[in-house]
């Protein structure tokens, strides 16, 4: 408040009238000795701060959104060892804690990057994207190895499950060097008891540690070490991002949830036979049997919603040509039985990617992100972080129906493209429980958009805490009927089957492109005269050369390929033992196995081998 005063209410910069959102920074950059203080403080409007310049301080990132730079200031100001960041799926949290990092490092504060995430394949995400921000992170680095190689590598990508296995090799790295400790997704910490206690040997002596989780969550089971927690046992964040605002912001975009209904039958285990409709309201036991029914391949309900799914990304295609699905699956059998059914759906076979595949599963996610391909069915390993832009419309087919797990599997979805307007499209059993998930959701852009409105010295709004799961009982799915859609979910308000048709008619009949469909069923509600069901649910550039575009850990592994390769042919040209020859070429690289070896020693390795190939041919 004292920035605004003091500039009269208007941008230091260029002068235009400060609107609400408007930016605090240092005149003097806090890398460059600025103080934290109001003296070295100044009020800007949102595209001057933005603009001031990231790459002259040798950042190769991306520009900074509103957000990222609000909690790097927030970061920044707090001078704490412990940090903890909650920002919605979706929001950028990676290149928000990257510039931290950037940061940190520029200001000398440390020389070591670590980073811990819950999957293998989020190890490859990071390590790529840290290198488009000019630091290099090794990510296949075993506990066997030892520590990372400093000569190459500024540290290392880790798993949970990895520093839990050795916590002490860890440890000693954090106490050699100073070191930030990044924990993504740091929930993961509590999913096995040992696993907390694991992260809090390992980087205990660590110089910084930032944290971050795309929802605020819960110390009921296994305290995760390093997090401050509430009175009600809730995680208690340095810094908050939700979805309501990420939405004001454009950062995400908004989400239609398509909910479909249907008769389910089923025997339970004391041989009666119950049915429900998906939709009613029903005990737990009930609810949960009738959803496994419902997401049974032998009931053949789940074929019909994914041609509904289908459907809906075919039209979008026609807008948005390289969008994508993906289906998230229970149990990997069902996972490969939906995506037959979708291959006879389309005629296209989809990428399937179950969680026991280790590197396959990785290289299937990669490889799903680069194409142009349909449709992806994966079971749970691509909820939470995995960074596939272009998914645009998904089925939520999995009996997980925690508010962190649902947040996570919506999360995929929101990532916004410039210039692209259309909502995500979500389609789920109309259950209860996850209707109840997505009015929480829709009740945070709810609220922010009339902050929007109404409220110029408020933006953060509320966020549901409640959680529902259920239990697993033994019982036979015996039929399900054709769903038939019961409901959509959009903007905090509930539209009818009646509605949401009316609506594609007219979509279709004039071509509207598809972002067009919510603003139809208001209007057609509005026409029609139907009463509004309000939802009430409570760095210096590299320099340039042949390499400068490849991340350090894919180079190196480039390298050891090529020198394999020309072993194997010396051995073969030559009529040598291949231990010979490769003991010989690990003899000019100066090491004794190659494992030890750098890039630059690879590289001098390589140019070895040529030679020596060159000599005998």
């Amino acid at each position: 408040m004292a920035l605004f005063l003091a500039s009269g209410g208007k941008c230091g910069a260029c002068g235009s009238p400060l609107l609400p959102g408007w930016h605090a920074d240092h005149k003097q950059a806090w890398t460059h000795g600025g103080p934290t203080d109001v003296v070295n403080g100044q009020a800007l409007c949102p595209a001057c701060n933005l603009s001031k310049g990231d790459r002259s301080m040798g950042w190769t990132g991306p520009s900074l959104r509103g957000w990222q730079r609000e909690a790097l200031d927030a970061y920044l100001g707090s001078n704490s060892g412990d940090f903890l960041t909650v920002a919605t799926p979706g929001a950028g949290k990676t290149t928000f804690a990257l510039r931290v990092a950037h940061e940190l490092l520029t200001a000398g504060v440390i020389t070591r990057v670590i980073v811990v995430v819950p999957t293998e394949h989020l190890k490859v995400q990071w390590a790529d994207n840290a290198h488009k921000c000019g630091i290099a992170l090794d990510p296949s680095t075993k506990n066997a190895d030892g520590l990372e190689n400093p000569s190459d590598y500024k540290g290392a990508v880790l798993t949970y499950a990895q520093v839990a296995s050795t916590p002490d090799l860890h440890r000693l790295g954090c106490g050699q060097r100073p070191t930030l400790v990044i924990l993504d997704e740091i929930h993961h910490a509590g999913d096995e008891k040992a696993w907390g206690a694991a992260v809090q040997t390992a980087f205990g002596p660590a110089r910084r540690r930032l944290a971050m989780s795309g929802t605020p969550f819960r110390s009921d089971n296994n305290p995760i070490p390093f997090v401050q927690y509430g009175e009600d046992g809730k995680s208690q964040a340095d810094y908050s991002y939700g979805y309501g605002r990420a939405i004001r912001d454009g950062v995400c975009r908004q989400v239609d949830f398509h909910f479909y209904d249907g008769e389910m039958k089923w025997q339970g285990s004391d041989h009666v036979t119950s049915s429900a409709n998906l939709s009613a309201e029903l005990q737990r036991s009930d609810a949960s049997a009738a959803l496994e029914t419902a997401l049974d391949p032998g009931t053949g309900w789940m074929r019909k919603l994914l041609g509904h799914a289908d459907n809906a990304l075919r039209q979008l295609r026609t807008e948005v040509p390289k969008a994508g699905g993906l289906v998230i699956a229970y149990r990997g059998s069902q996972a490969r039985a939906y995506a037959q059914m979708l291959f006879e759906i389309t005629g296209e076979r989809p990428t399937v990617v179950l969680s026991e595949d280790g590197p396959e599963a990785n290289a299937g996610i990669e490889a799903f992100a680069q194409s142009t391909a349909r449709w992806l069915v994966a079971v749970r390993m691509v909820s939470e972080g995995v960074d596939v832009p272009r998914l645009a419309v998904g089925v939520y087919a999995t009996q997980t129906k925690t508010e962190m797990f649902f947040r996570q599997a919506v999360g995929r979805f929101v990532r916004r493209k410039k210039d692209e307007e259309h909502p995500a499209l979500i389609f789920a059993p109309a259950i209860a429980p996850l209707r109840v998930l997505a009015a929480q959701v829709e009740k945070e852009i709810q609220h922010e958009l009339k902050l929007e409105e109404e409220e110029f010295e408020k933006e953060q709004g509320e966020e549901s805490n409640g959680q529902q799961t259920f239990e697993l009982f033994a019982r036979i799915p015996i039929a399900a009927s054709e769903p038939t859609f019961d409901r959509a979910i959009h903007g905090g308000e509930e539209y009818t089957p009646e509605e949401h048709e009316y609506a594609q008619r007219i979509l279709q009949q004039y071509s509207f492109p598809s972002s067009a469909l919510p603003s139809l069923r208001q209007m057609v509600r509005e026409q029609l005269g139907v009463p509004q069901a309000r939802v009430t649910i409570e760095t210096p550039a590299p320099a340039k050369d042949a390499n400068a575009g490849t991340p350090a850990f894919r180079l190196r592994k480039l390298k050891r390929d090529e020198v394999s390769r020309l072993a194997r042919r010396i051995s073969i040209v030559a009529g040598l033992e291949h231990a010979v020859v490769q003991g010989r070429i690990n003899e000019a690289m100066g090491v004794r196995k190659r494992a030890d070896a750098s890039i630059k020693q690879l590289e001098t390795g390589a140019a070895f081998a040529h030679r020596w190939l060159k000599e005998i041919t």
